[in-house]
């Protein structure tokens, strides 16, 4: 049967108060380290652990995190939440985590567990695809909670929504966040692509309306723009992140005679390996890569993709240390609301300069 604090007391002779300000290192409190010691000696004995849900009522805190990711499969959410893990760990927070597999419905599910369960922060990185009710429903939920929260990699969308917790329009600006410069790595992948001569440059995007896709379309067309090479929307398939969106995108981009290809992650790249020896190509003598986020089988594929990097256990760390800052109480006039990591450029074997006969314009 479990110790409980009583039978500490009993044990160490000493009152259940004295007990509990020892052994929940209570501050501020002025006790001798002979008690201390004499207490410290029956909890070992005992093999007493505090219950975190009693102690959880007392301070009001449960020291516990929830992290929603929308999928765990991918090696990218993977690095992250590990970066999250070490981090919270560091701080002596617990981590539980909810995925999603990118169903929105189940980002609110995840919320409401989330609350009930009393954690302390909430570090939300939202479904691809998320229909905007749902998004607004997600943000509401959490500013009606008063749990302190931050978004991760997919922030909001750049359109106002409507918080009936706040009772005013809000956008991506009011909410605490931790991404990357996706419009950055967007415009230096295709600026990549430019530089090696190519200019018939097909996209395989994300979802229409999630914020990393939208921006990393952005890039694309500001690279084309400041080179002199017009935007073709035909030239660009909305994928989903996921590996059979890059095979199906494959033959459309091929049929609009395109040289090269930005897939806007490492996954619809691998797709794209995988699809282009069904058409007798070769990856880069015939068609030229580059992908995102450089997940670590990027670099062991043939051949290794030329990729952006993204800071991904960084980003993890951050979005910790923010959060708990927001926890213990930091103004928020004092932290940093948006904190933007910048992507680099990994150049590999699968981008090369286009062959002057397939030189288009």
């Amino acid at each position: 049967m479990r110790a409980t604090i009583k039978d500490v007391a009993k044990k160490s002779g000493f009152s259940i108060s004295t007990v509990s300000m020892v052994v929940n290192n209570k501050p501020g409190v002025s006790i001798p380290q002979r008690t201390r010691d004499k207490i410290m000696e029956a909890v070992r004995e005992l093999g007493y652990r505090p219950n975190r849900l009693a102690v959880s009522l007392v301070t009001k805190k449960s020291n516990t995190l929830g992290l929603i990711i929308p999928d765990n499969s991918n090696v990218f959410f993977a690095e992250l939440s590990k970066g999250v893990e070490v981090a919270a760990r560091k701080l002596g927070y617990n981590l539980i985590y909810g995925n999603t597999n990118n169903k929105s419905k189940r980002d609110l599910d995840y919320i409401r567990v989330f609350i009930d369960r009393g954690v302390d922060g909430i570090i939300f990185t939202r479904s691809a695809g998320t229909d905007p009710d749902d998004e607004r429903a997600c943000i509401d939920l959490l500013l009606q909670s008063g749990v302190c929260f931050m978004t991760m990699d997919r922030v909001i969308g750049n359109r106002a929504i409507y918080s009936e917790a706040l009772g005013r329009m809000i956008s991506s600006e009011d909410i605490f966040s931790v991404a990357l410069d996706h419009v950055k790595g967007g415009y230096l992948a295709t600026r990549h692509l430019i530089d090696l001569g190519h200019r018939r440059i097909g996209c395989v995007s994300g979802p229409a309306g999630l914020t990393t896709s939208d921006d990393r379309l952005l890039g694309y067309q500001q690279a084309l723009e400041e080179a002199g090479i017009p935007y073709d929307p035909a030239l660009i398939f909305e994928g989903d992140y996921e590996p059979g969106s890059g095979a199906t995108a494959l033959p459309y981009l091929l049929g609009r005679n395109v040289t090269a290809i930005f897939a806007f992650n490492d996954m619809m790249a691998f797709g794209i390996y995988r699809e282009v020896h069904n058409f007798n190509l070769s990856i880069p003598d015939d068609l030229s890569v580059v992908g995102f986020d450089d997940i670590f089988f990027s670099e062991i594929i043939q051949p290794p993709l030329t990729t952006l990097r993204q800071p991904v256990f960084e980003m993890g760390t951050q979005v910790v240390n923010e959060l708990v800052d927001l926890i213990n109480g930091v103004p928020q006039g004092e932290l940093q609301r948006h904190i933007r990591f910048e992507p680099t450029l990994q150049v590999r074997g699968s981008t090369a300069k286009v062959r002057k006969e397939e030189e288009r314009i």
